[in-house]
């Protein structure tokens, strides 16, 4: 029985034939006898330092070792298919080539119209509005390609090399963090590779590589991993203070936000006030007390968060920031929820909504109707109450957000419970497993979402459970460590 080739073996044999060279051709090329180039390429391993050689002395193009290599790869992958038909099989690689065309022509179209030499020095005030709304017009054309096409993107065309389209995909990351962190962490891992091809001054790109990095490190903080967050937020404040910005083009609150925010996450709340104090200081002092607002909140310190979110309402410009103007009056609205005042909440609900809809905007639209949902529960009206926040648990649900299912959920469990339902809590209770198979979600509160499940199995649960399983949801979102006494 005749050897099988290795897949290095295999390689420069290919490309041997396709570049029509002999092995006394290679083995003069490499500096190695011909008998021994034979034998390289018909048995044994070949090792690392010597394929380097004779892939060099080959002398063909670094793209056609890419193409060789995916061609081989894909007859591994095709011999480890043992439940397909041979039709299956084929019609599967048929559509995997013409993917592969389109995508080599688009990347081919991107590297062609971004043959202009880069820019070089410093942004320049007079051409940052153009700049960005630059970024806009690239990032449009980014946003809805998979996560591996974009990095190829912005590693072949230089016109994806931006400062400035660094700064909108930082962005997009941090709207991302509370809606899915897979695309979160998406965006800012393609931030990171922008900001590592931006040319100019090395000091100048110490500073955006720093404050993509911090983005980094937010996403971190956001799926609970609070070590590895605070040591990637280390490494970000070492490159941001090693670089310049001479015309302040990037937020200097950015990385104080983010890091107040981690020192939220870690129950370090007289830290995380004082950096969101220092923060308003340098830049948006309004977005400053949103944040130092919300910290209160998490802290349960309910009329001081209020007054401090009524501390940043003049600042705000509504009409350049409607978005901005929104998280403000949803954050509030969702205070005076937590001291009863559902009046005023409603109030703030009725302004924010056109706003978000006019902005196209649904999941502030699914957490609205969750908010009007807790309204109504406080005002009393317990069936309008379970029909919104049953509308608002099926949106997070289909977008995979764990946490804020779980707390809708046991929202709409204790209105049940308070009227005896307990056959229908139990149905209720089974769209946990959704909530177990998230990644959101961390163990001290998966653990009493557990709990609650088992016990509304039994038909043994109760409003007070709910409430105390709710209450604990609430806080544990906030302190990982916090666990719940049954």
């Amino acid at each position: 029985m005749a050897r099988k080739l290795t897949s290095r073996q295999l390689l420069l044999s290919i490309l041997a034939l396709r570049y029509d060279l002999s092995q006394k051709e290679i083995a003069a090329a490499a500096g190695i006898s011909p008998n021994r180039v034979h034998k390289y390429l018909r048995r044994g391993e070949i090792k690392e330092e010597v394929f380097e050689r004779l892939l060099a002395a080959m002398r063909c193009p670094p793209a056609a070792v890419q193409v060789v290599t995916a061609c081989l790869e894909a007859l591994d992958a095709l011999e480890q298919e043992h439940d397909l038909t041979a039709e299956e099989l084929a019609g599967i690689e048929a559509a995997i080539r013409d993917v592969a065309l389109l995508i080599r022509e688009g990347l081919t179209g991107f590297a062609l119209s971004s043959r202009e030499a880069a820019a070089e020095g410093y942004p320049q005030a007079r051409d940052l509005p153009f700049a960005r709304q630059r970024a806009g017009e690239l990032w449009g054309r980014l946003k809805d390609l998979p996560d591996k096409i974009r990095l190829e993107v912005v590693r072949v065309a230089g016109e994806f090399q931006t400062w400035a389209l660094c700064e909108k995909v930082c962005e997009e990351s941090v709207r991302e963090a509370s809606r899915s962190v897979e695309r979160a962490a998406g965006l800012a891992r393609l931030a990171r590779e922008i900001g590592d091809r931006v040319q100019g001054p090395e000091v100048w790109r110490h500073r955006l590589q720093g404050y993509a990095a911090a983005h980094e490190a937010n996403v971190l903080r956001v799926t609970g991993e609070l070590q590895a967050a605070d040591t990637g937020l280390a490494e970000a404040r070492k490159l941001w203070h090693s670089g310049a910005d001479p015309v302040g083009v990037l937020d200097p609150g950015r990385l104080l936000h983010f890091e107040a925010a981690l020192r939220r996450a870690q129950r370090r709340f007289d830290e995380a006030l004082a950096l969101l104090d220092e923060a308003a200081v340098v830049s948006h002092p309004e977005r400053a007390l949103i944040s130092k607002g919300f910290t209160l909140e998490v802290m349960g310190e309910y009329e001081r968060a209020i007054e401090t979110l009524l501390r940043a309402h003049p600042l705000i410009d509504w009409e350049a920031e409607p978005r901005l103007g929104n998280v403000l009056r949803t954050n509030l609205a969702f205070n005076f929820c937590h001291v009863s005042r559902y009046g005023d909440a409603a109030k703030l609900l009725n302004e924010a909504r056109p706003i978000a809809v006019a902005l196209g905007d649904e999941i502030d639209l699914i957490r609205m109707a969750w908010l009007e949902g807790r309204i109504a529960a406080g005002s009393g009206r317990r069936q309008e109450a379970r029909k919104l926040l049953t509308e608002a648990r099926k949106g997070f649900v289909a977008r995979h957000m764990g946490y804020d299912v779980a707390l809708a959920l046991l929202e709409e469990a204790v209105l049940l419970l308070d009227e005896g339902r307990t056959t229908e809590v139990r149905e209720l209770s089974r769209e946990l497993t959704k909530v177990f198979a998230s990644k959101g979600v961390h163990r001290e509160a998966l653990a009493a979402l557990r709990l609650f499940q088992e016990t509304a199995e039994r038909k043994e649960a109760t409003a007070e459970l709910a409430r105390r399983v709710l209450g604990y949801i609430y806080k544990a979102r906030y302190d990982q460590d916090l666990r719940f006494t049954p």
